[in-house]
């Protein structure tokens, strides 16, 4: 707003300069500032003994003072500290590029003045964007990072990886970038955040619990329970008994669950319209996804929906623990788009619900059957790792050493490098 804008009657031609000064070198004033110059002008004009101010005119003299005080004329204001965060980077340096990097030997650290931290991951580098007194903006050029930030009345920090933007106020999470697979992970420990970017017409928001994986190259969007992925770095349990072969991938294809409607019923049912469900999952909603097809008929819902259709209602029961409802979708794509991409993927993710739920042998299966169709796929590299795990398991560190092997030199810098050079006693 200029001073053309906001015409006052009560103030003067010196204070009118003064404010269009202030807004023009500095812009609006915050509502903190505003107080504070008129608290100031107050105390400041009721200490001169016989002074009077009409309510009009003091209201426009405090506006006049707070620009004072904006542009530091007033004696009082001299010295006053800015509220702007600091940082240092602990276990490392800027490089002259203005980025913090590590290496195979160093996980550099940045803490943040108010307390946030920053770690990087081996290889992984970042820019320090810009610092201000809400919080700072961080550029994730490859690896990843994890995070603390605290949370803060108004703070505001901003995490770029690639073209994506993750906008957070205060929580815990771990963030990777590839870009050479043009590829994000978010594992979100507590708290929430918003991930924006190109594949996706509306901010997704990602929860506490949550794992959010982002493809720029295939377009793909993908949350998954963080449990799993805790689960995945635990100490390895006693090997449980193998389940019956029949679970295994190799068995004959799963009916349609009982109760699927046939004829005009099922023909009646297919021609309401397409739900929303990608949206609804971006926005969170994973109840309503399940709750919607199964109240069409969870056996008209796996005939009838498409393959993306098929992905979401997987991925939203998986969320929500209805992971009957996800076996079975994941099944129906399996069946139905078993050539596609991502019904090959249902492979690995009926591999992980099995080895959530009973363990070894049938995830084993599922693995080597995801690897077996797609050995260059999105989730190779935790398809063998997890194989490696299981392998170690069922059968000792002897046959797992193998497929330590394999992943070593598949995936060197990958989430089970660490695990599989103990195995293979590799550096």
């Amino acid at each position: 707003m200029t001073l053309d804008e906001e015409k006052d009657p009560a103030l003067g031609p010196e204070a009118a300069r003064a404010v269009e000064l202030a807004r023009r070198s500095l812009g609006a004033m915050s509502p903190q500032q505003r107080v504070q110059g008129l608290l100031r002008v107050t105390e400041r004009t009721a200490r001169r003994p016989g002074f009077r101010l009409s309510p009009l005119r003091a209201g426009a003299l405090a506006l006049a003072a707070a620009a004072a005080v904006l542009l530091g004329v007033n004696v009082w204001q001299r010295g006053a500290r800015s509220d702007r965060l600091s940082y240092e980077v602990e276990g490392g340096a800027v490089q002259q590029d203005g980025s913090v990097q590590a290496d195979t030997s160093s996980r550099p650290k940045v803490r943040f003045s108010d307390g946030t931290e920053v770690q990087l991951a081996e290889m992984a580098r970042a820019h320090i964007v810009s610092v201000d007194e809400q919080g700072a903006r961080v550029a994730l050029d490859r690896g990843e990072v994890h995070a603390r930030v605290v949370h803060r009345s108004e703070a505001q920090w901003l995490f770029d990886a690639g073209p994506f933007l993750v906008t957070v106020t205060g929580t815990a999470f771990a963030l990777s970038w590839a870009p050479e697979d043009e590829r994000l992970d978010l594992r979100l420990e507590n708290g929430a955040v918003i991930v924006s970017g190109p594949l996706s017409g509306k901010p997704i928001a990602v929860r506490a619990g949550q794992w959010l994986t982002l493809r720029q190259r295939t377009g793909e969007v993908l949350l998954r329970d963080l449990d799993l992925q805790q689960g995945a770095e635990a100490s390895p349990a006693p090997a449980p008994a193998p389940p019956d072969r029949a679970e295994e991938p190799s068995a004959a294809p799963v009916p349609d669950p009982p109760g699927t409607p046939a004829g005009p019923t099922a023909a009646a049912l297919s021609a309401e319209p397409r739900r929303d469900w990608a949206g609804k999952l971006a926005a969170g909603k994973l109840d309503a996804i399940v709750d919607e097809a199964q109240r069409r008929g969870l056996g008209v819902s796996l005939a009838e929906s498409s393959n993306e259709e098929l992905s979401v209602l997987a991925d939203a029961a998986r969320y929500t623990r209805r992971n009957d409802v996800a076996r079975q979708a994941l099944l129906a794509q399996r069946r139905r788009f078993p050539a596609t991409q991502r019904g090959k993927e249902a492979a690995f993710l009926l591999g992980r619900l099995a080895e959530a739920q009973e363990g070894g042998a049938a995830a084993l299966a599922w693995f080597e059957t995801y690897l077996k169709e797609a050995p260059q796929g999105a989730y190779a590299s935790e398809a063998l790792g997890r194989k490696m795990v299981i392998v170690q398991r069922l059968h000792g560190d002897a046959e797992a050493e193998a497929v330590a092997r394999a992943y070593l030199s598949r995936f060197p810098g990958g989430t089970y490098a660490q695990a599989a050079r103990a195995l293979a006693r590799t550096p």
